[in-house]
C-alpha cells in the first residue's frame, strides 16, 4: 500500500492520570476508532509525573508521545495526526507541539478542546443540558487552572457562562480564581443553597478526589459546605460526554486537512 493510500495514524495525547479514571481515555480512544475506523489509533500521556506515578503503582510503562512517533516512523509511516486531549493550549500542549515538530514524522496537530468559537459554543450547549433543573440549585465546575497565558480561555468561558446562564453556573479553578469563598458569596446572593459540584477536567482523577470533592478541609466541597451550602459531588469528567468526542473529532478532521508542523 502506498503512502498516499495508507490511512494516516491518529495519536491521542492526554495529560494522563494514575487513578481508575484512566478508563475514560480508553473510551475516548474507542470512540475515535469508531469515528475513524480505517485509521490506526494510539494513546500517549504527556505528563512525566503521571507516567512515573503509574509505573510506581502498577509497574507498567505508559507510552510517551515521542515513543509513539518513533514507533510509527519505524513502521514506515511518514506522517500522523496528533490530537491533543488537553482542555486549553497551555504548557503541556506547547511542549507537545514542540516535540511533534521535532519528530521524524510530518505531524498534523489537532488543537485542544477550547480553541475555536465553535468549541466554546459546544461547551455552553452541553452545560444547558446538564445544569440542574431546580431554580434554587447551582452547578459549580472546577477546572485545573494555569499560569500560562492560555489562562484566558478559562476567563472567556467563565464570562460566556455568566452571560448565558447567570449565577446558576459558575466556573472555578483549583489553581486560580474565583475561590470557593467567592463562589459561595455569589451563590448566597443569588439565593442558591444547593450545589452540584463537578470537575471541568477531562477525567475525574486525583484533582477531583482530593482538591474538588472529599473530606479534606481545603477541598472545594469542604469549603462550600463550611459556608452553609449543600454540596452534591458528581465524579464525571468531560470525557464521559459525547460533546467532547464531537469537538475532538472535528479537530482531527481539521488537522488532517491542514499542512504539517514545520520548524523554521
Amino acid at each position: 500500500m502506498s503512502e498516499e493510500t495508507r490511512p494516516i495514524p491518529i495519536v491521542l495525547v492526554a495529560s494522563g492520570t494514575a487513578t481508575t479514571a484512566a478508563t475514560v481515555y480508553h473510551r475516548i480512544e474507542a470512540a475515535c476508532q469508531r469515528l475513524f475506523p480505517a485509521h490506526p489509533i494510539h494513546l500517549a500521556f504527556s505528563s512525566r509525573a503521571i507516567r512515573k506515578r503509574v509505573q510506581a503503582q502498577e509497574g507498567t510503562l505508559t507510552a510517551t508521545p515521542e515513543a509513539v512517533f518513533d514507533q510509527l516512523h519505524q513502521s514506515g509511516y511518514a506522517n500522523a495526526v496528533v490530537q491533543s486531549l488537553h482542555l486549553i493550549g497551555g504548557i503541556e500542549f506547547h511542549h507537545l507541539a514542540w516535540k511533534a515538530a521535532q519528530s521524524p514524522l510530518d505531524i498534523h496537530l489537532g488543537l485542544p478542546l477550547l480553541s475555536t468559537p465553535e468549541d466554546f459554543d459546544a461547551v455552553l450547549d452541553w452545560l444547558a443540558e446538564v445544569r440542574p433543573s431546580a431554580a434554587e440549585d447551582a452547578l459549580v465546575l472546577v477546572g485545573h487552572g494555569t499560569t500560562h497565558p492560555a489562562w484566558m480561555a478559562y476567563a472567556v468561558l467563565a464570562q460566556r457562562i455568566a452571560d448565558r446562564f447567570g449565577p446558576g453556573i459558575i466556573l472555578g479553578q483549583v489553581k486560580g480564581n474565583p475561590t470557593p469563598s467567592t463562589v459561595a458569596d455569589r451563590l448566597g446572593a443569588a439565593g442558591c443553597r444547593r450545589v452540584v459540584l463537578r470537575p471541568f477536567m477531562l477525567v475525574a482523577g486525583a484533582h477531583f478526589m482530593q482538591d474538588i470533592a472529599g473530606d479534606r478541609p481545603t477541598s472545594w466541597q469542604a469549603q462550600l459546605e463550611q459556608q452553609g451550602l449543600t454540596v452534591i459531588p458528581e465524579g464525571e469528567g468531560l470525557g464521559d460526554h459525547s460533546m467532547v468526542i464531537d469537538v475532538f473529532g472535528r479537530h482531527i478532521r481539521t488537522a488532517m486537512a491542514a499542512p504539517p508542523l514545520k520548524l523554521d
